[in-house]
């Protein structure tokens, strides 16, 4: 079931101190393959080019993307939740199977496993929000749907 998000409990948008510091840094990185290559040429510089050129420009692209999503990017309501990067299809509370944080060095968020065994990643790297915040919501939300359900039974 597809969450209709009618009524909203936390929305969450791009912090954009995190979201430019971070084109920034890419920014950099490609200047520095640019200036590799203007000082060595291109020979022996596949590599170089991949890692300072080519792996940098894609994730200014993708984030640039994700930058033109106008309003909140992620949505908790009573009866779902919705990261707008990944589209309309949010998902429902009752198909949340369990959720817990992503502790990597450089990616923060929630992993959702479905009930159909899907996983459903929330990244918060770029967002004004901090995971713990984020994942007392989910609880509280899930946890009261749930509920309901119970007792409507």
């Amino acid at each position: 079931m597809k969450p209709r998000l009618d009524k909203p409990v936390a929305t969450f948008s791009f912090d954009r101190t995190k979201s430019w510091s971070f084109m920034i840094m890419l920014a950099v990185l490609m200047m520095l393959g640019f200036a590799r290559i203007a000082q060595n040429g291109l020979e022996g510089e596949l590599g170089g080019i991949f890692i300072l050129i080519v792996i940098p420009g894609l994730a200014m692209w993708m984030v640039g993307a994700e930058l033109r999503i106008k309003g909140p990017v992620l949505i908790i309501a009573e009866d779902g939740l919705v990261d707008r990067r990944k589209g309309p299809d949010g998902i429902a509370w009752e198909d949340v199977q369990e959720a817990t944080i992503k502790r990597r060095l450089l990616s923060r968020g929630i992993r959702i496993l479905r009930t159909d065994g899907e996983r459903y990643d929330i990244e918060l790297n770029l967002i004004k929000a901090k995971p713990l915040e984020v994942m007392k919501l989910i609880q509280e939300c899930a946890h009261r749907a749930v509920g309901d359900e119970t007792e409507h039974k």
